[in-house]
C-alpha cells in the first residue's frame, strides 16, 4: 500500500480556499499581500486568512500562508510588523524562500513551521539536509528534477518531509526565479510583480547569415526580434546555430500519466499551481488529483474522470515537464502564446434558490435552452436541464446572453449553493 501524500492546492481568495477544501484539497496555500509571489490575482487580507484558517481547520484541514518573496534591501523594512499579525491566526505553516526571513521567522516564532519555498532552488539531498539542521519542516523541491531523483533526495532524506508540484503553469526559469518580465518589462518576478513576458508574442524583423568557425555546420542565424504587442519597435537579438533556438512559452505540468511512479517516491506532499486561476480551477483540479491520489493508493490507476477534468478546461497544453525528460518540442508551444480554450466554460454563479427552490443564477457566459448544461460538485458531474429557465422577471427565455443577465433555473435536487458551479460543455 502506497503512502497517500497531501494534496495542497492554491488560494488566491477566501472563495478559491473554500472551493478547494469543498472539492478534496488537504491543504491550500495563499499569500500574505505584498510579501508573496503572487501580486495579481491575490485577494488574501487579514480577515480572509482569519476566516479561511477557521473554515479549514473545521474542515480538518491546513492552510499554508506563503512568505516567499525575494526582498532587496529596503523591502524588508515592516517584515516583523507583518510576520507578527500573521503569526496570531496561527497558519500551519510558512512557506519562505529568503534565508534572512527565514532566520527572523526562526528566532522569533520558532514553533511555527517553515517550509523552504521552490524558489530556494532545492536540487539535491545535502541541501534538504542542510536546511533541515536550520530547523525547517518541509522542502518543496526545485521543478527542475526527474522522478528518479525525486526518489533518491526522499531516499537520502526520509525524516524531512518533501512537497514537489504535480499540475500548473512552468516558467522558463530556474525554480521560477526569472529575470525576462524584468529585462523587458521592468517588473521583477522576484518579488511578484511577473508580467508573464515568456508568454509574448515575437516577429522577427531581419535575418542575418554568417560563417560559424564553431561547428561543422557553416551557417548561424541572427535575427532582430521585436515583441510588437507590448513594445513595437524595440527589438533585441537572437542568435540561432545548429544547437537550434528556443523561445520560451512552455506547456502546463500534468503528472497523471507519471502519478503512480511520483507517489511511489514517498513524497509528502503534491502541490498544484494556480493562485493567479479561478476557484473553479482550485476546484476542479483538487477533484481530478483528489480521485487520482485516492484510486492509486488503493492499488488502481487514474480513473477517467481525473484526465475528463483537466482535459476540459483552459491550459497552454500539458506535458510531464522535467519529471519524465522528453523533447523540447513535447514540452513547449511555439505556435502560440494563448491558452487552449478547453471544452467546459463557467455559465454563471449560483446566488441562492427562490421560494419554489430553483437556481437563482448570475450569468457569466452565453448559454442556450438546447445548450449541455453541467453541475460541478464535489460529488461528482450533474447534467442540468436548462430548458424551462425564465429571465428574472419570469419570462421563458431562449438564451442567457451572457454577463449583466440572470436567470432562473429548476432543480429538485439537494444542492451545496456554495461549491457547485454551473458549466457549459461545448464539444
Amino acid at each position: 500500500m502506497l503512502k497517500k501524500p497531501e494534496l495542497l492546492a492554491p488560494a488566491g481568495s477566501l472563495k478559491h480556499l473554500q472551493m478547494a477544501v469543498d472539492f478534496g484539497a488537504d491543504a491550500v496555500y495563499a499569500g500574505v499581500p505584498k510579501w508573496s509571489l503572487r501580486v495579481r490575482g491575490n485577494g488574501f487580507v487579514r480577515d480572509d486568512f482569519e476566516k479561511g484558517i477557521a473554515y479549514a481547520h473545521a474542515h480538518g484541514k491546513k492552510v499554508h500562508a506563503v512568505l516567499n518573496i525575494i526582498p532587496h534591501v529596503r523591502r524588508t523594512n515592516g517584515f516583523l510588523r507583518v510576520l507578527d499579525e500573521m503569526a496570531a491566526l496561527k497558519p500551519d505553516a510558512f512557506i519562505m524562500g529568503d534565508p534572512g526571513l527565514i532566520d527572523m521567522v526562526r528566532n522569533r516564532y520558532p514553533e511555527i513551521p517553515i517550509h523552504l519555498s521552490v524558489q530556494a532552488n532545492t536540487v539535491n539531498a545535502g541541501s534538504v539536509k542542510f536546511w533541515q539542521k536550520v530547523g525547517l519542516t518541509r522542502c518543496i523541491l526545485a521543478r527542475e528534477l526527474s522522478i528518479t531523483e525525486i526518489d533518491l533526495i526522499k531516499q537520502a532524506c526520509p525524516d524531512m518531509e518533501v512537497e514537489v508540484f504535480a499540475h500548473g503553469a512552468l516558467c522558463i526559469a530556474v525554480s521560477g526565479r526569472c529575470l525576462i518580465s524584468g529585462f523587458l518589462a521592468h517588473r521583477d518576478a522576484n518579488i511578484g510583480a511577473c508580467n508573464n513576458s515568456c508568454r509574448y508574442g515575437f516577429k522577427v524583423r531581419d535575418i542575418h547569415c554568417a560563417h560559424s568557425a564553431e561547428f561543422d555546420d557553416p551557417t548561424s542565424l541572427s535575427m532582430q526580434i521585436e515583441e510588437s504587442m507590448h513594445h513595437p519597435n524595440e527589438s533585441f537579438t537572437m542568435e540561432e546555430d545548429q544547437c537550434g533556438s528556443y523561445l520560451m512559452n512552455s506547456k502546463d505540468l500534468c503528472s497523471l500519466p507519471v502519478l503512480k511512479k511520483l507517489i511511489a517516491t514517498g513524497v509528502d506532499s503534491l502541490k498544484i499551481e494556480g493562485r493567479s486561476r479561478s476557484p473553479f480551477y482550485s476546484a476542479a483540479m483538487s477533484r481530478a488529483y483528489r480521485l487520482a491520489i485516492d484510486s492509486i493508493c488503493s492499488g488502481g490507476d487514474v480513473p477517467d474522470e481525473s484526465y475528463r477534468i483537466v482535459n476540459s478546461i483552459p491550459s497552454r497544453g500539458y506535458t510531464t515537464g522535467l519529471l519524465e525528460p522528453l523533447r523540447p518540442d513535447l514540452t513547449q508551444d511555439y505556435e502560440t502564446n494563448a491558452p487552449r480554450a478547453g471544452n467546459w466554460q463557467i455559465a454563471g454563479d449560483i446566488t441562492g434558490r427562490d421560494e419554489q427552490g430553483r437556481l437563482l443564477v448570475t450569468v457569466k457566459n452565453r448559454f442556450e435552452r438546447k445548450s449541455n448544461m453541467k453541475l460541478f460538485t464535489p460529488e461528482g458531474i450533474l447534467d442540468l436541464d436548462v430548458s424551462s429557465m425564465v429571465d428574472d422577471r419570469e419570462n421563458p427565455c431562449e438564451v442567457a446572453p451572457g454577463s449583466g443577465y440572470f436567470v432562473k433555473v429548476p432543480y429538485d435536487k439537494p444542492l451545496n449553493l456554495n461549491s457547485a458551479v454551473i458549466l457549459r460543455q461545448d464539444n
